[in-house]
């Protein structure tokens, strides 16, 4: 895992760069309760994947997401009225009010590689620096495509953090 650290200005000069680009027409909206059984597939989908390989289950995926809402912001992504992803924010990371982190973020595999995720990462960012936070954290597995995806918006590996693991026998 490698931590990633984005100063959240970069989201907005990010996001004016990229409305030059042909946008994807998709709606960011905060998800409710009525949501989760979607967002809690999509997970289950997303991280039973090759890197993360995750043993997934529609419960144990329901129950994370669940989890989440208790102290996470749940965006859903819609796009052609389907919820085809979503991002999880933690607004309560290290000093709240500053420091925003991004937890997870997942697209239905039919609906990636059209941009949706970038374009909703550069919006939440947008989002939570009008909100007045400073900065914009996120943990990534460095063979994952949303590795790829966070370092193509500008996010980089922080020099004061890192993720730390020790195996439990």
């Amino acid at each position: 895992m490698i931590f990633l650290e984005c100063k959240v200005f970069i989201g907005s000069f990010l996001y004016l760069c990229m409305k030059k680009e042909k946008s994807v027409d998709f709606d960011l909206k905060k998800a409710n309760f009525w949501d989760y059984n979607k967002i809690s597939e999509i997970y289950g989908e997303g991280f039973s994947e090759p890197p993360y390989n995750e043993p997934w289950t529609p419960k144990t995926a329901l129950k994370k997401i669940r989890l989440f809402a208790k102290y996470c912001d749940i965006w859903k992504i819609v796009y052609e009225n389907r919820i085809v992803g979503f991002i999880i924010i933690n607004p309560n990371y290290w000093f709240p009010g500053k420091f925003c982190f991004g937890e997870d973020i997942a697209i239905k595999k039919e609906y990636r590689g059209k941009g949706i995720a970038k374009e909703a990462l550069l919006r939440i960012m947008e989002i939570y620096k009008k909100k007045g936070f400073k900065y914009f954290y996120g943990t990534s597995n460095n063979q994952s495509k949303a590795y790829k995806l966070w370092r193509s918006i500008g996010i980089k590996e922080n020099k004061y953090d890192r993720t730390i693991c020790k195996k439990l026998k």
